[in-house]
């Protein structure tokens, strides 16, 4: 009776958590023993969202890809840090259905900041968004400045009513998580790990969120990117945006 009762532990664990992509973090270890516990929600699908950072002029690649495989993407945006073209791209674009998520003010790193001054950062972007004409956030993420991950910046986004997109390199149970982990493409991505890592993916009905930063010109490939995403189109998950 006590193995029958193991062996179903050992098997809901093994079916409900997310997974783990690459080598072992901080952050994936506590998120993953976090999903643990997790109960995927009815009706959950296999579902891929593409994250790009910081709003520089890498911004027309990514939308020139999207425009190109009939998708859309979210941005993390940099308020501070944004030209007035961007600015005026984005906020035509977001019309168009693609998302705007929160990446700090001015890109500080949260990790020594209070859970006021976080509060009070992210309160900076959204009055930004206000006075910027922008539409309001069909989903709300905040993609945490340098991928920092403590208990202050856990708490304010949660108070702010947000999720969290982490720099944890793991996959997600279902887009109902609170921090949600993603795996980014670099131009030294190997395509058949994530073909695999895709596949994997489908068959557990998991929430993948890509990262790209393609306004570092050596951090970002469009050729890897294109690549991911018509496998993960090929495949038929979802696109969140």
């Amino acid at each position: 009776m006590l193995i029958t009762i193991v062996a179903t532990i050992l098997l809901f664990i093994n079916w409900n958590t997310s997974i783990v992509a690459g080598h072992w973090t901080k952050q994936s270890i506590f998120l993953w023993i976090l999903n643990c516990g997790h109960i995927q929600a009815k009706g959950a699908r296999p579902r891929i969202l593409l994250i790009d950072d910081d709003g520089g002029e890498g911004v027309y690649k990514v939308k020139q890809l999207c425009d190109e495989l009939h998708m859309k993407a979210t941005f993390a945006v940099i308020p501070s840090m944004m030209s007035q073209k961007i600015k005026d791209s984005l906020r035509s674009w977001q019309k168009q259905g693609y998302g705007i998520a929160f990446h700090g003010y001015n890109h500080e790193d949260w990790k020594e900041k209070t859970f006021e001054e976080i509060k009070n950062d992210i309160t900076k972007s959204e009055e930004w968004l206000s006075a910027s004409s922008f539409m309001p956030l069909k989903t709300k993420y905040v993609v945490a400045p340098h991928g920092s991950n403590t208990l202050a910046i856990r708490n304010a986004i949660k108070d702010k009513g947000y999720q969290m997109v982490t720099g944890a390199n793991i996959l997600n149970p279902d887009t109902h998580v609170f921090q949600l982990g993603r795996i980014f493409i670099t131009p030294n991505t190997d395509l058949g790990k994530m073909e695999s890592l895709l596949k994997k993916a489908k068959k557990k009905n998991l929430y993948v969120i890509l990262g790209t930063h393609s306004s570092i010109h050596h951090e970002f490939s469009a050729e890897k990117t294109r690549e991911i995403l018509k496998m993960a189109q090929r495949m038929g998950f979802d696109y969140q945006h």
